[in-house]
């Protein structure tokens, strides 16, 4: 039995590795390809997803490219040895090998609960969204504010307890898992995420929470020796992978020295409805040597120091954003709750079903007498256009989307998603852009 699992294993590779696989975090439900040693109480396995998108779409100005992609191709393995798991993901979509998850988990069973410890690089837990795979979700996208504001995946050390009515998430990372900035250190992140369960049982699942994320940015370009200017961009695509572009939200604030965010969630999920939504509040405090830089620019357009100051102004941004998310099962199997992981799954043997969603994000922090100059790309404080009155205002865009969807699952192998999201920008940069349609279908193979 060992030597047939084993050459499954073997053309499996075959079949991924030339055109690539896709995914998320851990496997999406239990893989079937797998060796179990039971003597030394090993159990390896190894599984593959492909995502294969096509998507039109429709724009005023400024066009985005209509076409079909691998959007997601991925080899996932795993070891479990005892109470010991190690997992492994390796994306090749675009014809590119880049590394996605790859942790070690050690878990144990408590009196009150299930403990489990975290080492590796993996989602940060400050977010329900970026928890769940991309092949447990129903949509093809993570929703905007997700993709802007909220944390990715790190590498980093984390504490997890869940049981029935409670489940909390927490753990500290490193910004730049490679260490390979230009320059500075890698950087600190915290996050976490704390729920509870008032409800939960196998028709009905309700649960409420918070969560946390913190960073120190340490990370970023040396403007003058000694002297580093922290950066950080908040991007999202259009919930669209076939155009990754992130041009029409994204926002680069510079001299970062604190960001942090406040989010609030809640799920509730029956056998055949389910209604999930995040909403996150994000502040970034900046700070900078304001005397190194003026005395390295004394060129008669600042007189003094604090004159450099009035026209160089440096101040705290807010953004925040979020969404609401509803499903309902046509027919097919029961919607299911992880408690492990605190969210929905998704869909599983032969089901039909019909999903919606709104989604807010709001990259624009711009004060109400700046104004836009589009040729620097800058706001500049009054609408006088100099060098001596600049401004604190970022204008990354802010958008409404709505999102209208059927999803079919054939079995729990092949599944595909097709949606319309209307799309709504208001950005002082693209003034003529306002309206956006997509069109899009998902078909996804993964064991």
């Amino acid at each position: 039995m060992n030597k047939i699992r084993l050459g499954l294993i073997l053309a499996s590779v075959c079949f991924s590795s030339p055109v690539g696989m896709v995914c998320a975090q851990d496997f999406d439900s239990d893989p079937v390809v797998y060796i179990q040693d039971k003597k030394e109480h090993v159990k390896f396995t190894i599984g593959a997803r492909m995502m294969s998108d096509v998507a039109y779409y429709n724009t005023e100005q400024t066009a985005m490219r209509s076409g079909a992609a691998i959007t997601d191709a991925r080899i996932r393995t795993s070891m479990t040895y005892d109470n010991w798991y190690f997992y492994a993901d390796f994306d090749f979509a675009g014809g590119k090998f880049s590394q996605k998850d790859i942790y070690l988990k050690y878990t144990m069973e408590g009196q009150r609960g299930t403990h489990s410890f975290k080492s590796g690089y993996y989602n940060n837990p400050a977010s329900m969204a970026n928890n769940t795979s991309r092949g447990g979700l129903h949509f093809i996208s993570r929703a905007s504010v997700v993709n802007a504001l909220s944390p990715g995946r790190q590498l980093g050390f984390s504490y997890r307890f869940y049981n029935k009515r409670f489940f909390a998430n927490q753990g500290a990372f490193a910004e730049n898992e490679y260490n390979d900035q230009p320059a500075g250190f890698q950087g600190l992140s915290i996050g976490g995420r704390w729920l509870y369960r008032p409800v939960n049982d196998e028709q009905n699942t309700l649960h409420v929470g918070l969560t946390f994320h913190y960073s120190h940015p340490m990370t970023g370009e040396e403007v003058l020796p000694g002297l580093l200017r922290t950066d950080v961009t908040l991007a999202s695509k259009m919930q669209t992978y076939v155009d990754g572009t992130k041009q029409f939200l994204q926002a680069k604030i510079p001299w970062v020295d604190i960001s942090y965010d406040l989010g609030a969630e809640f799920l509730y999920k029956r056998s055949d409805f389910f209604v999930r939504g995040e909403y996150v509040y994000k502040v970034l405090t900046k700070e900078r040597d304001d005397e190194k830089l003026f005395e390295a620019d004394l060129d008669g357009t600042w007189p003094t120091l604090e004159a450099w100051k009035k026209g160089n102004p440096l101040g705290t941004n807010h953004f925040h954003g979020g969404y609401l998310e509803l499903g309902y099962k046509i027919l097919g199997d029961n919607y299911k709750y992880s408690d492990e992981d605190a969210v929905l799954k998704g869909l599983s043997g032969k089901t039909l079903e019909i999903v919606g969603r709104y989604d807010y994000v709001d990259l624009n922090d711009i004060k109400d007498s700046d104004v836009y100059h589009p040729a620097n790309d800058q706001y500049y404080a009054g609408g006088v256009v100099s060098p001596a009155i600049t401004s604190t205002s970022i204008g990354g865009g802010s958008m409404h989307s709505a999102t209208v969807g059927i999803n079919y699952s054939f079995n729990k192998f092949v599944k595909t998603l097709v949606s319309y999201t209307y799309g709504r920008l208001d950005r002082d940069k693209f003034p003529v852009d306002h309206n956006f349609h997509t069109a899009q279908a998902r078909l996804i193979f993964q064991f």
